[in-house]
């Protein structure tokens, strides 16, 4: 039997009766993912005037050349790049000045956009196989008023497009209550027939034993491989994508009863009315059974959590089987969703069942496969030059510091040189250049920033003398630490020790409007009040040898009115006391967002009304037992 090799993925099962159907009427529509961005491509954040002054300033003087004339690739789609020297005069009509033409057809429809640059100007979709020929005339304007020297032409072919489609993805996870389809990439198909198999349960182990981690199935591959499934629907979808665009699309389940049961299924697709040796084909899961594994030197934490709510999912039956489909350990998560397994190098298919759900992980395979996600690093460059330092927000008026080390493309240490800094404000305007020298191989620069600094985001550029861009990035911004006032107000005179105490709450923004609404979060204590009168300094009253008086009282939780305002209550907890006390609030004001001030703190005294010259008053209004000493000290007039 064939080791394993399946995606690191997350699959589920349901042991149910299978289904089988036929449907050829009525076909769903794929939908695109919900965009991340702008839903228009072209659409570009038009430069401000003091962006495009500094601009046309730094071009002062540079000539106009058209560098590049080429077919790229942009967001899926057959994209025309002219790529100019210096940057372009945002306000003026470039379909009066840039021209394409088809040889066969004539003029080619669509718009000029420009990049935000201002250098690049792109015209989308472009048909296949394609003579073109573009050309630029002298009236077209750079951003410091050059134009070209003469007019240009060139001429170029587009590349061929073949039809395509194919799934996202080598396997996909879609919870069963937040489905939201199963992705595919499409170039120029408009429909597709999709077959969706179920794995029977005892089969599960075999199957997965011989899929191999692949994207397509073979006709003689499916002979052996659909034997082990039940053929549950049968599906035309219309997916329609945008001409010459490769889009990714959703195929929609949530309509489809056959596929509204958990578990493990094969999905085959093929171009409607196109038949060929192989076929697209990907294994996805419907499960709400989320599995992750650490391996550690002979053991497996395994956690198993909801994929619908994230909480840990208990008593779910966690299998460690080898490449045959033996059970090599078993046991069930508790509480928290844990489970530990004793683990060999035998060790192949981790299975996690409950209620006819399965989950499976695969650990042959590398612990995270990053092949299948966009990832952008840091330029490699012959010299690499890292620069970093404490922080990368300051305000106007502290001092910017940076540090920095110049290293090979092995990370070695290279000859010490001078580096060229440049201090970038958000214009683009340098206001600083300074050489740089190291000291023991570091880099060390420090900027002073002026009290009036423009707020944005900085730049600090470095030049080693390869003509490679570098920059390290800061911002400057005008920012306050606290943008809420919080005032408690105690009760204004001393209260009696079996009385409530009442504090008073107002908050507000710093720019004048109230709290309305927001939370105080807060706490209460109890401490001793020995110096309770201050009319006699050094007197300390109380019962010195009275324990417990320094406690933590009540937790507070307060909903501000419309105004800003509010009141917390405590009832007496310290009726039985023989000492002076105060009661402190110590609370925060939540912002609307969740985030707290610093806490503000404040106290109520207790069992102070008598006068200060008063002994006897205090002592019987506050229940206050003084030592003999300090009744005869008061007495006698201090």
């Amino acid at each position: 039997m064939k080791p394993f090799r399946l995606a690191a993925l997350s699959l589920a099962l349901l042991t149910a009766f299978s289904l089988t159907g036929c449907d050829d009427s009525g076909a769903p529509q794929a939908t695109a993912p919900a965009p991340a961005a702008d839903s228009n491509p072209g659409a570009t954040a038009k430069p401000d005037r003091a962006q495009l002054a500094a601009l046309a300033e730094k071009s002062q003087g540079k000539a106009l050349t058209l560098l590049d004339a080429s077919e790229v690739q942009l967001d899926g789609a057959a994209t025309l790049v002219l790529t100019f020297s210096v940057p372009l005069q945002p306000d003026q009509d470039f379909s009066r000045s840039v021209h394409l033409v088809d040889k066969k057809s004539g003029k080619v429809d669509g718009a000029w956009e420009l990049a935000p640059n201002l250098k690049e100007l792109r015209l989308r979709h472009l048909e296949p196989k394609r003579e073109l020929i573009v050309s630029v005339d002298p009236t077209l304007t750079a951003l410091n008023k050059a134009t070209l020297d003469k007019p240009f032409e060139k001429t170029l072919t587009t590349r061929d497009i073949a039809p395509s489609v194919g799934f996202a993805s080598r396997g996909s996870l879609l919870p069963g209550n937040v489905v939201a389809g199963l992705p595919v990439m499409a170039l120029n198909v408009d429909n597709v027939d999709v077959n969706f198999f179920r794995i029977k349960p005892e089969s599960l182990s075999a199957f997965v034993s011989q899929w191999e981690y692949r994207n397509s199935l073979s006709n003689w591959e499916s002979d052996e491989l659909l034997k082990m499934a039940d053929l549950v629907y049968t599906g035309r979808f219309d997916l329609n994508p945008a001409r010459n665009t490769r889009e990714k699309l959703l195929l929609p389940l949530n309509d489809i009863k056959p596929l509204q049961q958990p578990g493990v299924y094969v999905a085959v697709m093929n171009p409607a009315g196109h038949y060929s040796y192989s076929n697209a084909a990907t294994l996805f899961t419907l499960s709400d059974i989320g599995v992750s594994a650490h391996r550690y030197h002979n053991r497996l934490d395994v956690f198993t959590q909801s994929l619908e709510n994230g909480a840990a999912q208990s008593g779910i039956d966690v299998q460690l089987l080898n490449a045959k489909g033996q059970t090599l350990a078993e046991a069930k998560s508790d509480s928290q969703g844990h489970v530990t397994l004793q683990t060999d190098k035998e060790a192949a298919l981790l299975l996690a069942r409950k209620e006819g759900q399965t989950t499976l992980l695969d650990l042959k395979l590398p612990a995270l496969d990053l092949a299948e996600f966009s990832i952008a690093g840091a330029p490699g460059f012959s010299k690499q030059f890292f620069m970093f330092g404490p922080r990368d927000l300051y305000r106007p008026g502290e001092t910017v510091i940076l540090n920095a080390l110049l290293r090979d493309s092995d990370g070695k240490p290279l000859a010490e040189q001078p580096v060229k800094l440049e201090v970038v404000q958000p214009d683009g305007q340098v206001i600083r250049s300074v050489m740089s020298k190291p000291v023991n191989g570091l880099y060390q620069f420090t900027y002073p920033l002026d009290s009036g600094a423009a707020t944005g985001m900085w730049h600090i550029r470095a030049s080693t003398g390869d003509n490679q861009p570098r920059e390290w990035d800061f911002h400057v911004e005008d920012f306050m630490p606290e943008r809420m006032a919080l005032n408690l107000t105690p009760q204004a005179e001393p209260v009696a020790p079996d009385a409530d105490v009442t504090f008073g709450v107002s908050g507000a923004y710093l720019y004048g409007a109230p709290a309305s609404g927001n939370q105080l979060q807060g706490k209460l204590f109890l401490r001793p009040l020995r110096d309770a009168v201050a009319a006699l300094p050094g007197f300390q009253f109380g019962d010195i040898a009275e324990e417990n008086l320094s406690r933590s009282l009540d937790e507070v939780q307060l909903t501000l009115d419309e105004k800003g305002h509010g009141e917390v209550t405590t009832s007496s907890q310290w009726q039985d006391s023989h000492s002076p006390l105060q009661v402190v609030l110590q609370a925060s004001l939540l912002e609307s967002g969740g985030a707290s001030g610093d806490p503000y703190r404040t106290a109520a005294d207790l069992a102070r009304r008598g006068a200060a010259g008063d002994p006897p008053a205090i002592y019987a209004e506050g229940r206050l037992r003084l030592p003999h000493r300090y009744h005869r000290e008061a007495a006698g007039g201090r």
